[in-house]
C-alpha cells in the first residue's frame, strides 16, 4: 500500500512509540488514584509528558496543559467552555475544519454569540485587513479561532500576525495546530497564543484518542465535562484548576504516554529535518500533478507556505470515485470529499464538485508513493479516454 492520507493520521509510527503504547498498558496503573506503586509512576511519567510538550510549543507552565481525547475535544473545550456574555463575538477564518466551525455555530445558535469569517484568497488565505478591520469596529469580539494550517490545500495562515494583532486589540487567540504540530514551529509566546489545541494522532506521529489543551494565563474557562478527577475527590463541586479540572475520569495514560513519546521522536529527528523530507517531496507531487492537464490543483502552490497536502480533482471524474479507483485498483490510500472541512471547499470552489482527492505527505513517505498515485492517474485518464 502506498500510504498518503497523513493529513488524517499519520502511519506508519516510531517503533518507540509502539513500544511506549504497549509497555505502559502492561505496567502501569491510572495516575492520581490509589497507592501503587504502578499508579505513582504513573502520575511521574504523566508529569514528564507535560513538559515534553511544554519543551515543543515553548509553554512557560506545563501544568496549564490538559490532556484530552483529542484536539476535537480541545477545541470543543475551549470554545464551549469559554466564559461567554450576551453580545459576544468571535473571529475565525474560511478554511475551518469542523472541529473549530461547528462548535463555533453552536455557541451561535444557542448562546447569540456572533461570529465573523475573514475572507480568503489562493494567495492569501486570511486577508489581514479584513481581519484588522473587524478587530477595530467590532469591539465586541472576545476570541479569535483559526487553523493554523488548512487540511484541504495545505496554505498556511498568517498566525504570527493574527496572534500579534489580537494581542494589540485585546482578544484572546486560540489556534488549532491539528496540521501544524510536529510539521512547522509552533511558539504559544512568539505567536501570542492563548489557547493551543494539538491531536496525539497526526505529525506528532502518536496514537489516536489523545491530544493535548494549552490554556495560558490570560484564558480562564469554565468546566466543560464534569466528574472525578482524583484531586478533589471530597467536594461536591468541580472547579476548573488546571490541569486536573479538564481530565476528567480516568485518563488515557498508555495513549499520553505513547503521544509523548512520540513528540519526543519529532525532536529527535529534528523539525527542520522533517520538513525538508515532507517539502521536497511536496514539490515533486505539485511538479508531476501540473503535467497532467486533465488534472486540477486547488490553491497556491507554493511550498514555502504551505504543509504538505495537495487537494486536486481530475476532469470529469467525481473525487469519490477516483479515490476509491485508486485504492481498490492501485493500492494508494488517500481521502476524497470534503475532509470535514465544507468551509475551505466552498473558499476554494470545489464545494459543488463533491471536494477533492486529496494527498498528504508524512515522514515515512517515499518518492515511490508520489510516483505511484502519478502513475495510476495517467492510467486513470488513459482508460477513460482511449476508444472503446
Amino acid at each position: 500500500m502506498h500510504y498518503l492520507d497523513n493529513a488524517a493520521t499519520s502511519w506508519p509510527k516510531p517503533e518507540q512509540v509502539y513500544q511506549t503504547m504497549d509497555q505502559s498498558f502492561r505496567s502501569l496503573f491510572s495516575p492520581k488514584r490509589g497507592t501503587a506503586k504502578a499508579s505513582r509512576l504513573g502520575v511521574n511519567q504523566l508529569q514528564q509528558a507535560r513538559e515534553t510538550l511544554a519543551q515543543l510549543f515553548n509553554i512557560p507552565n506545563a501544568e496549564r496543559i490538559s490532556f484530552t481525547n483529542g484536539c476535537t475535544h480541545s477545541l470543543n473545550l475551549a470554545i464551549q467552555a469559554f466564559p461567554w456574555q450576551a453580545g459576544d463575538a468571535i473571529v475565525i477564518s474560511s478554511v475551518e475544519h469542523h472541529a473549530l466551525s461547528r462548535p463555533v455555530r453552536k455557541i451561535a445558535r444557542e448562546k447569540g454569540i456572533e461570529f465573523y469569517v475573514v475572507p480568503y484568497t489562493d494567495a492569501n488565505p486570511f486577508v489581514l485587513a479584513a481581519y484588522e478591520q473587524l478587530l477595530q469596529t467590532r469591539p465586541n469580539i472576545r476570541l479569535v479561532a483559526t487553523t493554523h494550517a488548512s487540511n484541504v490545500i495545505g496554505s498556511v495562515l498568517p498566525v504570527l500576525e493574527i496572534g500579534r494583532l489580537a494581542r494589540q486589540y485585546g482578544k484572546l487567540y486560540l489556534l488549532d495546530a491539528a496540521q501544524s504540530a510536529g510539521v512547522l514551529p509552533v511558539d504559544v509566546q512568539e505567536f501570542n497564543i492563548d489557547l493551543l489545541a494539538v491531536p496525539g494522532h497526526k505529525s506528532l506521529y502518536g496514537p489516536p484518542g489523545v491530544g493535548a489543551l494549552y490554556v495560558g494565563e490570560n484564558a480562564a474557562l469554565n468546566t466543560f465535562l464534569e466528574g472525578g478527577t482524583g484531586g478533589d475527590s471530597g467536594k461536591h463541586e468541580m472547579h476548573p484548576t488546571l490541569p486536573d479540572g479538564f481530565e476528567v475520569g480516568t485518563i488515557p495514560l498508555p495513549q499520553i504516554l505513547a503521544m509523548a513519546e512520540g513528540v519526543r521522536w519529532v525532536q529527535q529527528t529534528g523539525l527542520s529535518a522533517i520538513h525538508k523530507h515532507e517539502t521536497e517531496l511536496l514539490s515533486l507531487l505539485l511538479a508531476e500533478l501540473r503535467e497532467i492537464p486533465e488534472v486540477k490543483v486547488y490553491g497556491h502552490q507554493d511550498v514555502r507556505s504551505k504543509t504538505p497536502v495537495v487537494s486536486f480533482n481530475v476532469l470529469n471524474h467525481q473525487p469519490k470515485t477516483i479515490g476509491e479507483t485508486l485504492f481498490d485498483e492501485y493500492g494508494i490510500a488517500l481521502r476524497a470529499g470534503f475532509h470535514c472541512a465544507p468551509m475551505a471547499h466552498e473558499a476554494v470552489g470545489s464545494i459543488h464538485l463533491g471536494g477533492t482527492v486529496r494527498a498528504s505527505i508524512g515522514y515515512y513517505t517515499q518518492p515511490e508513493d508520489i510516483q505511484a498515485l502519478i502513475k495510476a492517474l495517467k492510467a486513470i485518464l488513459s482508460n477513460t479516454l482511449s476508444p472503446a
